[in-house]
Order: structure tokens, then C-alpha cells, then sequence
């Protein structure tokens, strides 16, 4: 099978996450008796997080912590400003839980690249734990062909290759979601990725939540679109995913969820009835999922290359401003 529309480009790729690479490579990596703290430079004054004692799950018993962006500061998170784009916390927003929520905007005429997203970052590192957003993606309906990506995720990658399969190690599970197709998620995660080459190892689902439609699940080796292995059984769980009646990812919150332990990857939504609705509970081989630490991280930027699912004119730089808004991230620790 393939799925030429999801290809990104080496400009969109290299590297991702910008954060990571001013990052001393010894804090992105699991120092003794615990994670290590990615080291974040020009750190903004530290505000008072909220915190919770429940996990989102048995299986993760760490602490929790809750982001509300009631302010513009944060002790949780590095905010990220690229290319004209701004991160702007405090915002008011009648429909986030507290009235408060993160902006998350780029310009028009934005740079392709996330070298010029609108990012957050956890200044945590983990391995394995529950990671969630309540987040609004951009409204491109007045710029229908713009190309967008809202990514919420999980990312490290210190450059070395400590599995020895040829393969930088990457850490990454993404749940993303197209400025072009707001009501298909895309759903990734991988465990290696070859800059230079654009070799990687990763599976991926997209899943189109207003039809209730799963489009693919496969595993990929490179960018070129095509699926090496059309996933089945426990790495294609649950075989369906409901409908949300008139689902748009920018017309309303939803909470997006990463559950990632050492046995699988879930990633689930729930909608604004609080239905939690699974769409990926991923139980693959051991090779196949990431086991290097990782942060948390929600972004925005342009794409010029990776057009939306069926809407090949997607890739268009933005004529006008685009805005993310996010009301809450949380994260638990496995233990």
C-alpha cells in the first residue's frame, strides 16, 4: 500500500524538534536513579504549577503534572518562538475549563519547517508515562489549502544509535493532526531516524474520526510512502474506531492521550460527551516501540511537502495568522 501523501520532506525533518538539539546531549539521556532534566536554555521565571496525585492509569503510579496555562510562565514547560511565530500563555478563552489557555500562532507567509514552529516543551525528561492535551487546532476553513500541523508528542534523540542496528536511536510518539483534514488524526511512533539518509524505523495509523474510518496502519523503513508491512493482530488493536458525530478538531477541544510503557503505545481522544475513545493501543515487538527517554511536547507549524489525507493542494504557506490553542498538558510518570 501506498501512502504517497504522507511523506515529509529531509527541510520538514531535520530536525523536528529544535529544542532537543541545544539541549546538553548528557541531560537527554537516563542518568542514575531517575530521569534526567533536559537542560532548557533562556528559561522564562518559574510560575506555580498545579499539580494532581491521579495517574490517568493503574499501570502509571509517578507524580502528575498538570499545566493549566493560567499565566504566560511556566515551571513545567520551555516555550519556543520561531520564524514570526509567538507562545502566549494566560490567554482568555470562555471555553477552556478555567478560562485560560496557550496560544500557540504562526504568522502569514510562515517558513515551512518546525524550525519555525510555535512549540512547548517539558523542561522533564521520561521514560514511559501518560502524556495529554486538551487542545483546539487551527481553523484553516478560510484558508482551506493552507498546510498546518498541530503536533502533540513525545520526543528524544541524543544521536547515538545505542541498539546498534545502523539506525540513529529516535524516541518519538506523535499524534498529529493536518490544518487541511481536521477530522483525521495521524498517529506515529518511532524508534529510529537516520537524518542524513531519511531511513527510519515507525509505524503509523491514520484514522478518520468523522467517518469512523481507519485509513492504514503500516510499518515504514523511509519517506517514499510506501507500506513495508500492512499491520494486523495486536499491531493493528483495535481493528475499528467509532465515528464522532461531525468530529473537527478545530471547532472544539478534545483531550488527545499517550499512554507508552515498555509493552505498548495507546493513544486515545475523548470527545465532548468525556468519552474516551481508543484509537490506537499499539502491542507490537520490542524493536518497535521506544525505549530512550523522551520530553513532551505540543508544536505548530508550517509544511510545504506533507499535504493532508486525499487534499494533495495542502501545502500552502498561510495567508493569515494561525492559531493552536491549548487548555491543559499533564503528564505521569510511570513510577
Amino acid at each position: 500500500m501506498k501512502q504517497s501523501l504522507t511523506r515529509r520532506s529531509l527541510k520538514n525533518t531535520r530536525r523536528r524538534r529544535i529544542y532537543l538539539a541545544t539541549a546538553s546531549l548528557a541531560a537527554l539521556v537516563m542518568a542514575a536513579g531517575g530521569t534526567a532534566m533536559a537542560v532548557q536554555p533562556n528559561d522564562e521565571p518559574d510560575a506555580e504549577p498545579k499539580t494532581t496525585n491521579t495517574a490517568p492509569a493503574a499501570a502509571f503510579a509517578g507524580e502528575t503534572n498538570t499545566e493549566e496555562w493560567a499565566g504566560n510562565a511556566s515551571s513545567l514547560y520551555q516555550k519556543y518562538a520561531r520564524g514570526g511565530s509567538s507562545v502566549t500563555g494566560g490567554v482568555n478563552d470562555a471555553a477552556a475549563k478555567d478560562g485560560k489557555a496557550l496560544n500557540l500562532t504562526i504568522p502569514a507567509g510562515a517558513g515551512a519547517s518546525p524550525s519555525n514552529a510555535a512549540e512547548v516543551a517539558s523542561k522533564e525528561q521520561f521514560l514511559y508515562g501518560s502524556f495529554s492535551s486538551r487542545v483546539k487546532t487551527a481553523d484553516c476553513s478560510a484558508q482551506p489549502e493552507t498546510g498546518a500541523v498541530t503536533g502533540i508528542f513525545t520526543y528524544g534523540n541524543d544521536g547515538t544509535d545505542q541498539d546498534g542496528d545502523g539506525l540513529t536511536d529516535n524516541s518519538e510518539i506523535d499524534i498529529e493532526v493536518l490544518c487541511g483534514r481536521p477530522d483525521v488524526i495521524n498517529l506515529t511512533i518511532y524508534t529510529d531516524y537516520e537524518a542524513s539518509t531519511e531511513k527510519s524505523q515507525r509505524v503509523s495509523r491514520i484514522v478518520d474520526l468523522r467517518q469512523g474510518k481507519v485509513i492504514s496502519t503500516c510499518y515504514y523503513t523511509d519517506f517514499s510512502g510506501n507500506c513495508v508491512e500492512n499491520l494486523t493482530g495486536e499491531q493493528s488493536s483495535p481493528a475499528t474506531v467509532p465515528a464522532i458525530k461531525d468530529f473537527d478538531s478545530s471547532k472544539a477541544y478534545y483531550d488527545y492521550r499517550i499512554d507508552w510503557t515498555e509493552q505498548n503505545v495507546k493513544f486515545t481522544i475523548t470527545d465532548e460527551a468525556g468519552e474516551e475513545i481508543t484509537l490506537w493501543d499499539y502491542q507490537g515487538p520490542a524493536e518497535r516501540i521506544p525505549s530512550r527517554p523522551a520530553g513532551y511536547l505540543v508544536n505548530f507549524w508550517h509544511t510545504n511537502s506533507w499535504a493532508a489525507h486525499e487534499r494533495p493542494k495542502t501545502i500552502k504557506s498561510p495567508t493569515a495568522p494561525l492559531t493552536v490553542s491549548v487548555d491543559s498538558s499533564t503528564s505521569t510518570a510511570l513510577d
